[in-house]
């Protein structure tokens, strides 16, 4: 992964494979499944984490930062990411860790801080409050200036970066596909991959989120503001135009019983029969939910005969170490 030259990035993302992702079961219905292999673009900064920090990498090298702060779980592909990007671009990091320090770390929290990264856990509580000015305050006594990164790469920065995998979508299928989906967690994601269909030229192609998230809250509010504000500041229309035909979808209930829950038994069996049928390795956090919910969906008829689904690789195959994997 490049972080200097949107246009050597670009050419990046248009190489990423396309594979099959059609079941017998998606099959049987006409419906063709089509998995962006996002997982594979980089080997430490991969799915959608690559796009999410490529213009917040930029900006903190810009304004002359050289320390990264950002926030996570115990399992966070986003810190397991930053921390890669921290070794391979001579950034420090610092992780703030959502709850008490484990007697023993997780797997990625192990190979974070072996990247360097330097891992401050702090309570629930405290975590939910984690920007407010005087937590951030102490941490700058603490560890000098930092550049803020937001938990997951939300915001503005990280859709624009996600934007560009849609747009390199395009370029490899000049507009054969019905939809593109990917898996919500922040909404990030979605809000560029819908964006980077407008500027592409092709907002009549939806863009559908699963929520891996038990309980949405305002989730659907924050991703209606991300896609509307990038959609204004890239001059693709009046914000309150672009929002009323907004091309996005959240699809909720395919959660599974939540974020990083242990996952009943059924969906165990469905992530079995998927990667012997197809040899893609899924992610249980995320992918793994969104490919579940695309065949949910399909059994209901949400998709006509002859659809062509595009399910993007959002990554963190790394994660599995964290599950009994099938």
């Amino acid at each position: 992964m490049v972080i200097d030259s949107d246009s050597d990035f670009y050419r990046l993302a248009c190489a990423v494979p396309l594979h099959i992702g059609t079941t017998a079961e998606l099959a049987n219905r006409g419906i063709e499944l089509l998995v962006r292999r996002d997982d594979l673009i980089d080997d430490g900064l991969s799915g959608n984490k690559a796009y999410k920090l490529f213009y917040n990498l930029r900006a903190a090298r810009e304004a002359g930062h050289t320390r990264l702060l950002s926030f996570g779980g115990a399992y966070s592909n986003h810190l397991y990411a930053l921390a890669m990007a921290g070794a391979r671009y001579s950034f420090s990091t610092v992780g703030i860790v959502r709850g008490a320090r484990p007697t023993l770390l997780s797997p990625t929290l192990i190979d974070a801080e072996q990247a360097g990264m330097q891992l401050v856990f702090i309570g629930r509580d405290e975590y939910r409050q984690k920007t407010l000015t005087h937590l951030l305050g102490d941490w700058r006594r603490q560890f000098g200036d930092f550049y803020l990164i937001p938990e997951g790469g939300a915001g503005l920065l990280g859709a624009r970066g996600m934007s560009l995998a849609t747009q390199a979508l395009e370029a490899q299928l000049k507009g054969g596909y019905t939809g593109v989906c990917v898996a919500c967690g922040t909404g990030t994601s979605l809000a560029g991959l819908a964006a980077g269909l407008v500027a592409a030229g092709r907002s009549d192609k939806p863009a559908l989120g699963f929520s891996v998230l038990k309980g949405d809250g305002d989730l659907g509010t924050g991703i209606a503001k991300t896609y509307t504000d990038l959609c204004a500041s890239r001059g693709l229309g009046e914000a309150e135009s672009v929002k009323s035909a907004a091309n996005w979808r959240l699809i909720s209930g395919f959660h599974a019983g939540g974020y990083g829950k242990k996952h009943p038994a059924y969906l165990f069996d469905f992530w079995r029969s998927f990667e012997r049928e197809t040899g893609i390795p899924l992610d249980p956090v995320y992918t793994l939910k969104m490919i579940w919910g695309i065949h949910c969906l399909a059994q209901q008829g949400y998709w006509s005969r002859g659809s062509r689904i595009v399910a993007i690789h959002s990554g963190g195959l790394q994660g599995r170490r964290g599950f009994v994997c099938p």
